[in-house]
């Protein structure tokens, strides 16, 4: 029957072996595709999506640093990483350690820290800067101990002292951290008592009075509710103890009642997201800023995407899209409380690059914590780049010469020596050892952000170091032993074509080759971010020359549309080095183009996330093993031709590649194994313990669809999940041994029977299309429902498991064989064909058969010549040439012809397969037709 002639040539076009084109041996035309690189993925603990198609949630936020801590590098870092115009607010302080001079004038150290502080904010900020108050208290001198009058006059003079200097004091709060202060600030009604008196003050007419700042957030909300009648106008706590319900509900609070909220002291960027997720209209940080707090501040200007938490980890997560389109995950954890936590992060929409990873829809980020304080608490913290678009960052892990780009040399120690100290510069290379690093991800339990890299030159195992800790322009990069501080610590940022800027953990500034040099032996430091060439740098292999010449494009770009995706073939690029192929896909002519796909290792390739009718145009780019790009092939275009149409046939003959056109491999996780199957060859085993397959992100948007296999069930659960393609919990369909179900925000939808036999085979099918949903158990119908309309295209799920749900506890426990997944609704006599024609696969091809046939020249134009060297071809034996929908084009009968031609002139160009059949054998070879 047809179905099953088009399986078979399906099948073999997938996987026929074809012989190589490309001019790399290690290159082939095996057709690649996303499936190669598809992974399976363990459930996590929380789950974030977000959709890059939607406008997401604006929230206005000021941020802020704090000089409360004395310290004006922590000021000069803040600023570097969050901008100077990010910086909308600084923390100075009052200190009430020594008396006032008559009532109106600082003395001793509290005179002399103040103009300190007001000196930091005047040089590195400068006038009209806004400024928060608050108690910097080593020690509380009894002149204002339980005094409410003396404590507000400190606060008024410390205050005219900011405004006098030129700042914008906005907001003043009297005690700090009050729930947990052992200095001697005062009790809660001292600070009643000191707010009443800074309201009879003019000069606190328009600035905020907050409180009560409180260590514990348990507490924030007791402290806020009993000084508001004092007239508190705003609303302030910290996060250091306290459980994660009292946080978010303080911010909530202070917002309903109309005040302003307020953490004047955050510690992590978990903080900072659950705030603002609540109610935060104001944050500091208390400390520094380094990458991933500075990336949050940027990115906040813009909109939020998705967000997730974990109240009992004290964890939390969130995406972002700045005002300038950038996209950023950030995820962190409670200084002093967390629990580690695991979070998937999963783009609704399309395939992204997470730091450079993909292209995928998931990714997958552990945020460590402990059990106490100080008990394995690393106060972690990340940020990810997500991307798209014709110019993605490559993944760094491993080891590499570090390319300048505007002098084409690499970095070395100088001499090769291994002693602490010695001097990093720039020669040509030579690929020494002194010349290759090793380019890692520093630990997640490297303390507080984790977003960088180590950087170790291979001789010695030691690692660039910024010179004793500078902050300066011209600051010394020279090799250390490894102590992992922040000076040995770098974030990657992209710059273009896989170059990148080296920026220090320490500083933010970027590694470059002193005064755009391009001589052997020129300096290598740090300098402010300028982009220019020599702060550019390239990761090339070290078994890669360093060279600049990039490669020919490819040629002779041929796309070929199926009903749900579209194969390209090309001829390679001629030269000997390169390396792979980065694909380009646009739904407008001349773009934009985004990338589907990098690292081919061929020059086939099958794109098989496509959409049904779907207008696509298509590039492509050779790369060498320097990484130096070609420009783009020709374009070519393809409309995808939505014909029903088998989208992925997993026959699980010991593996879980799809052999169908659409190339649509699954990924396997957990223990599997492989048993004797239903059908020709074996089936997988899956333990009902941790074991699942995870099938592409598209394979079930479907209007219509049909999914039938074979299952050997071992009993159990009879929630056990066959199948479920998901979303959420308000997303998906699935089946067990006994019902089938579908939800899309509303009820859920069932159909149930009885339940399966337990220890044999059986075959079941799901049919969802205008009649309805139908059951089939061994090729016969056995429940169905008119009024189920629900159509997986309506929620295109994304999570699509055989053998697990999305919450992974209701595992399957058997075997499964031929599983099938058609983008049509099948009719009861093609299922029950399907059934009774267990042996679906085509026939065993003999070794010595298939290697005997040959055709050439392959592509062809006009004359395809054959030969056979076997000479055992049967009277029936025959040479059938097919077009990629199945369609006879040509045919031969053979006889006893060992070889011939085939005039293919008239036919179109494209893509076809040529079957020789001996009667009892089969072989196939793919064959391209150009004109």
């Amino acid at each position: 029957m047809r179905i099953r002639q088009l399986t078979i040539l399906i099948i073999l076009f997938g996987f026929q072996l074809f012989p190589v084109a490309a001019q790399n041996p290690e290159l082939s035309d095996v057709p690649a595709s996303a499936g190669d690189i598809l992974q399976a993925f363990p459930l996590t603990d929380r789950t974030l999506s977000f959709n890059l198609s939607e406008s997401g949630e604006h929230k206005d936020v000021n941020w802020g640093l704090d000089l409360a801590w004395r310290d004006k590098n922590n000021i000069i870092r803040g600023m570097a990483f969050m901008g100077p115009e990010n910086v909308d607010i600084i923390r100075s302080s009052f200190m009430p350690t020594e008396p006032l001079l008559g009532d109106t004038a600082l003395q001793g150290g509290a005179l002399i820290y103040t103009k300190e502080r007001i000196k930091i904010i005047n040089d590195l900020l400068g006038p009209n800067t806004k400024v928060a108050l608050n108690c910097d208290h080593p020690s509380v001198h009894s002149y204002f101990q339980g005094n409410a009058v003396n404590w507000a006059n400190l606060i008024d003079v410390t205050t005219k002292m900011h405004q006098e200097a030129g700042f914008d004091v906005v907001t003043v709060s009297p005690f700090n951290e009050p729930d947990y202060s052992y200095t001697g600030q005062g009790t809660i009604d001292d600070f009643y008592n000191i707010i009443r008196e800074l309201n009879k003050i003019p000069r606190f007419d328009s600035i905020r009075i907050s409180g009560g700042n409180t260590l514990n957030n348990d507490q924030a909300l007791y402290w806020y509710n009993y000084l508001n009648p004092a007239g508190l106008e705003e609303g302030n706590t910290h996060q250091l103890a306290g459980s994660f319900d009292t946080y978010a509900e303080f911010f909530q609070a202070v917002r309903t009642n109309g005040d302003h909220a307020t953490a004047d002291e955050m510690h992590n960027v978990m903080d900072a997201m659950v705030g603002l997720e609540y109610g935060l209209q104001t944050g500091i940080w208390w400390g520094w800023a380094e990458y991933a707090r500075g990336e949050f501040c940027k990115v906040t200007k813009g909109e939020r995407l998705g967000y997730a938490e974990h109240r009992p980890n004290w964890t939390a997560a969130s995406v972002y899209r700045g005002q300038d389109g950038k996209v950023q995950a950030f995820c962190g954890s409670s200084e002093r409380q967390a629990v580690s936590t695991t979070y998937t992060y999963i783009s609704k929409d399309r395939d992204v690059y997470y730091d450079g990873y993909g292209p995928q829809r998931q990714f997958i980020l552990e945020m460590p914590g402990g059990t106490g304080y100080q008990q394995g608490q690393t106060n972690a913290e990340k940020v990810i780049n997500i991307t798209w678009g014709d110019d993605i960052q490559p993944i760094i892990n491993g080891r590499y010469l570090l390319v300048n780009r505007n002098s084409g040399k690499v970095m070395e120690v100088a001499g090769g020596s291994t002693a602490a100290g010695t001097n990093v510069r720039q020669a040509t290379s030579t690929a020494a050892t002194y010349q290759q690093w090793n380019v890692t991800p520093v630990d997640a339990r490297v303390g507080g952000d984790f977003s960088y890299f180590s950087f170790k030159v291979v001789n010695s195992g030691k690692s660039i170091d910024v010179y004793n800790w500078s902050l300066e322009n011209g600051g010394n990069i020279a090799i250390w032993d490894d102590t992992k501080g922040s000076n040995q610590q770098w974030y990657l940022e992209y710059a273009e074509d896989g170059w990148f800027y080296i920026r220090s953990r320490h500083s933010a500034k970027c590694l470059e080759v002193a005064n755009n040099s391009t001589a052997n032996g020129a300096n290598i430091q740090q300098w402010d971010f300028d982009g220019g060439s020599n702060q550019q740098w390239r990761f090339v292999p070290v078994d890669a020359p360093v060279e600049f010449d990039a490669p020919d494009a490819p040629t002779n770009l041929v796309a070929t549309a199926n009903a749900e995706s579209v194969r390209l073939d090309w001829t390679a690029s001629p030269e000997d080095d390169v390396e792979e192929y980065t694909i380009f896909r646009s739904e407008t002519s001349g773009g934009p183009y985004n990338t589907i796909a990098r690292n081919v290792k061929s020059t086939a390739f099958v794109d098989n996330t496509c959409t049904i009718g779907g207008q696509y145009y298509y590039k492509i780019k050779a790369v060498d093993k320097s990484l130096n790009s070609s420009d783009y092939s020709t374009e070519v275009e393809a409309i995808t031709t939505g014909d029903h149409d088998l989208v992925a046939h997993y026959k699980f003959n010991e593996n879980t590649r799809d052999s169908s056109i659409n190339l649509n491999h699954g990924a396997t996780f957990g223990a599997i194994g492989y048993v004797q199957g239903k059908a020709a060859g074996s089936a997988i085993e899956l333990n009902g313990e941790d074991a699942f397959i995870q099938l592409p992100a598209t394979i079930a948007s479907q209007e219509k669809i049909t999914i039938a296999t074979w299952v050997h069930w071992n009993g159990g659960s009879l929630l056990q999940r066959i199948f479920e393609f998901a979303n959420d919990d308000s997303e998906y369909m699935y089946l067990t041994p006994m019902l089938f179900a579908i939800k899309n925000g509303g009820s859920e939808k069932r159909l149930t029977t009885t339940a399966l036999p337990e220890g044999e085979w059986a075959h079941i099918a799901i049919t969802l299309g205008e009649a309805g949903v139908r059951m089939y158990l061994n090729g016969e119908m056995v429940k169905e429902s008119t009024e189920i309309n629900i159509r997986p295209i309506e929620f295109k799920p994304i999570l699509n498991y055989i053998g697990r749900d999305q919450k992974s506890v209701r595992l399957f426990n058997g075997s499964l064989d031929d599983f099938r997944i058609y983008n049509y609704e099948l009719s009861g006599e093609e299922i029950a064909a399907i059934y009774e024609d267990i042996k679906t696969d085509v026939a065993t091809v003999a070794e010595d058969f298939e290697s005997s046939f040959a055709v050439y020249p392959n592509p062809v134009n006009k004359v395809l010549k054959f030969s056979y060297s076997n000479r055992e071809l049967k009277s029936d034996a025959s040479l059938k040439l097919y077009d990629v929908f199945g369609s006879l084009v040509l045919e031969e009968q053979l006889g006893n012809k060992f070889d011939g031609e085939l005039n293919v002139s008239a036919i179109p160009a494209g893509i076809y397969l040529l079957t020789l059949t001996n009667g009892e054998e089969l072989t196939t070879k793919k064959i391209i037709v150009r004109h």
